[in-house]
């Protein structure tokens, strides 16, 4: 009697102890699932280019000249993909990066054909060629990314902030024909990176805009395949 007690026991032991395995291994799958939704990266681009007008694309074939836009160089912290902040407020210039979102290419390779979109509507150039084209242009506006950040002066408010500067040169001698710094800051919706990606979207949107008027301002030769010295 005391071995089939014995043995009745042990089933039960084991039994007990196989349910209570089963009902680990759902709580670790379950942690995992967890885990892996709560570290879901999000991943943020600045929008298509605003398509042209027929009446800037008829402008634009009516003039002569070729505009190439070379890839916008960048310091070394904006080379990558990640989505910089910076707390103002706390006065130590300090850049952190989201740890959960990023942009989907650097930033500068996402402006440039937001750039070269606009300036293909403005009516200057007969042709507006980006960083991999071979055609031969008559001149190169290069970009400088300076900042492409969310700034916050406070816990709850932000701003996106873009500051670039162009240098427009005459590819014939390779002079500098104009100079532009430009800084452009628009609010945040909401103190977090989808607020702050919503804002440098605009912002880069409203770079490309300035950039293109600026242009419209610069002097062109007569002979409009170049600006004027």
């Amino acid at each position: 009697m005391n071995g089939a007690g014995n043995v009745k026991t042990a089933l039960r032991y084991l039994r007990a102890n196989g349910l209570c395995l089963l009902c680990a291994s759902v709580l670790v799958l379950s942690g995992c699932m967890s885990t892996t939704q709560t570290r879901r990266v999000h991943h943020y681009a600045l929008g298509a280019p605003v398509a042209a007008s027929a009446g800037h694309r008829q402008a634009a074939a009516a003039t002569r000249g070729v505009l190439k836009i070379p890839r916008i160089s960048v310091p070394p912290w904006l080379a990558g993909t990640a989505m910089y902040y910076r707390l103002d407020y706390r006065g130590d210039g300090r850049l952190s990066a989201y740890g959960q979102s990023d942009w989907v290419a650097p930033p500068a390779t996402l402006l440039e054909p937001l750039v070269q979109a606009a300036l293909a509507t403005g009516g200057r150039w007969r042709a507006v060629v980006g960083p991999h084209s071979s055609a031969t242009a008559d001149a190169s506006l290069q970009l400088r990314l300076q900042d492409f950040s969310q700034a916050f002066a406070s816990p709850e408010q932000s701003t996106g902030v873009i500051d670039a500067t162009a240098t427009l040169l005459d590819n014939a001698d390779a002079d500098v024909i104009a100079q532009k710094h430009f800084h452009v800051a628009v609010p945040a919706s909401g103190a977090d990176a989808r607020g702050g990606a919503a804002a440098l979207r605009t912002a880069s949107h409203d770079l490309a805009r300035q950039i293109a008027a600026w242009l419209k301002t610069v002097p062109v030769s007569p002979r409009g395949d170049g600006a004027s010295r």
